[in-house]
């Protein structure tokens, strides 16, 4: 039994070391992929992103450079940084070389209708490189697919 011990504990501390080499190397990308989106999708309120390579914690700056926990915004804010960071690994993740479709649902429900517009702008671009697919129940979002994308492109369910 004790042999059983000595190699989990080892597997335990290898597993530690490839969890902190993968977190090293995949932060500093994310930052670098999300920063120029920041901005859009929240109408200028923060103006770059950090990405604590240790947990992957998320950091907004503010416009006058207040560096604030992604934790502590509000939730729209919140979940903007996350849809970002969700486009961002659906780009990186992949080894194939293929781009895998991203599926998302009510994404800018708690949004205002500026960074609404960003957002679905945003998505509208990815959407050149991989398909997007937007499940909502807002009819401002249906309203504007139907306005701003090709013929066919919003369905109704």
């Amino acid at each position: 039994m004790r042999t059983l011990d000595t190699y989990l504990a080892l597997a335990e501390t290898h597993l530690s070391i490839a969890k902190d080499r993968a977190h090293a190397d995949i932060a500093p990308v994310l930052a670098n992929t999300i920063r120029p989106w920041v901005p859009l999708v929240t109408a200028g309120s923060f103006t770059d992103v950090e990405i604590d390579a240790a947990t992957l914690m998320v950091r907004a700056v503010e416009a006058g450079g207040r560096v604030r926990d992604a934790d502590v915004l509000s939730q729209g804010t919140m979940e903007q940084l996350f849809l970002l960071l969700r486009i961002a690994l659906a780009e990186h993740l992949s080894s194939t070389g293929e781009r895998a479709p991203l599926v998302l649902d009510d994404v800018t429900v708690q949004t205002d209708r500026r960074r609404k517009e960003a957002i679905l702008e945003l998505l509208r671009d990815v959407s050149k490189e991989r398909q997007v697919i937007l499940f909502t129940q807002e009819l401002e979002v249906v309203s504007w697919g139907i306005h701003n994308l090709p013929e066919g492109s919003v369905v109704g369910l």
